[in-house]
């Protein structure tokens, strides 16, 4: 293939891939993409968030070993994920963006699958399974954001709303949004669990939805993760999708959509609550306590009937557990660890989407 000519014809999907100290996964994730049969189709943006090891001369290695793709790479001064997708998403010029994240990978077959919805602009919103492997790239578990109920194009609507809110999967990598969606959408600089903030407003946006359910993304747990470290950053920052939740409950047709969306991430608080260091657990525990506070005030002059909130015995019976079991992952050798050698791609079952495979056409 020749080198790409950036004015030549339009991309459909820009990947908005941040990265911060990933020298062993950021090649993996890119490649995973470049690695697609229509990847000619995809504005790859990479967004270097000052790392500190050898991540931005791998980005540039690969970009420099692929003149035939169009790969953006910014380099910033640190300042976390959101600030990093944020700066990619103000240079997306597709139709679709997707995210990928720089320690995760792609399917294989992920533009057999995707692209030719895209050509046919069939949905808003198109949704995936994911496969979560372990740091060594073995497929241990599976997260579900597409069952039975929601294969294929549906319209979204009120119902959709609220049992998007039930579940509570707000992670933006197992989609593909239409790019306008994101239209005045930031996500929170300075906040973790940032998509708790923004996609409840994309989806709330989206008119359609399609779901595939076969796995066509795979995230890596690995040491040091925002997801693997749970602190008090933790606990404000979805205190604070809380109380903005809550505040959006008052009033209007979107009112029990709200509501529904404060109880599920109070839950998580208390869950992130019972996880802390136990130096900071006091002061994770008046966080909670003032978002009970603030929902019970709000109780009092709702016009219906609220359930109270019963989360102090759940989160001392929930820290008990968690220690028990890491007590038990650190005596048997369980704890996540980073893998001796570098890492390799993530191996994916030999039957990707296994009894769904074409069921959803």
């Amino acid at each position: 293939m020749k080198p790409v000519d950036e004015g030549s014809a339009e991309t459909i999907l820009s990947v908005i891939i941040p990265a911060y100290n990933v020298e062993h996964y950021i090649g993996l994730a890119i490649k995973s993409a470049l690695a697609q049969p229509r990847s000619e189709e995809f504005e790859i943006i990479v967004i270097d968030d000052g790392s500190t090891d050898g991540t931005l001369a791998q980005i540039l290695k690969i970009k420099d070993s692929a003149p035939e793709h169009r790969i953006t790479v910014i380099h910033q001064e640190n300042q976390g994920v959101c600030a990093a997708r944020n700066t990619a998403m103000k240079h997306a010029k597709s139709r679709y963006i997707a995210f990928l994240d720089s320690d995760d990978e792609w399917a294989a077959n992920f533009s057999d699958m995707i692209m030719p919805l895209l050509d046919t602009d069939t949905a808003d919103i198109i949704e995936f399974n994911v496969g979560m492997a372990n740091p060594d790239g073995r497929i241990v578990d599976e997260l579900q954001i597409v069952n039975d109920a929601t294969v294929g194009l549906r319209t979204n609507n009120t119902a959709r709303l609220l049992e998007f809110a039930r579940i509570c999967q707000m992670h933006c990598c197992p989609r593909i949004f239409r790019r306008d969606l994101w239209d005045g959408v930031d996500f929170p600089a300075g906040r973790v669990y940032e998509e708790c903030s923004a996609m409840p407003i994309v989806y709330k946006r989206a008119r359609t939805l399609y779901g595939i359910p076969d796995r066509l993304y795979y995230y890596r747990r690995r040491p040091g993760s925002i997801t693997q470290v749970t602190t008090l950053k933790s606990v404000e920052s979805v205190a604070q999708f809380s109380a903005e939740a809550l505040d959006k409950s008052g009033s209007g047709q979107d009112a029990a959509y709200w509501l529904l969306l404060f109880h599920k991430f109070f839950a998580i608080q208390c869950f992130l609550t019972s996880r802390v260091d136990s130096s900071v657990f006091p002061a994770a525990m008046k966080l909670v306590e003032a978002t009970a506070a603030k929902y019970g005030e709000f109780a009092v002059q709702h016009k219906e009937p609220l359930p109270a909130l019963r989360f102090r015995t759940q989160i001392l019976v929930n820290r008990r557990v968690f220690k028990v079991k890491r007590v038990i992952k650190r005596a048997l050798g369980m704890e996540l660890r980073a893998p001796a050698v570098a890492p390799r791609r993530i191996d994916p079952p030999a039957a990707n989407g296994h009894r769904w495979a074409g069921n959803h056409k």
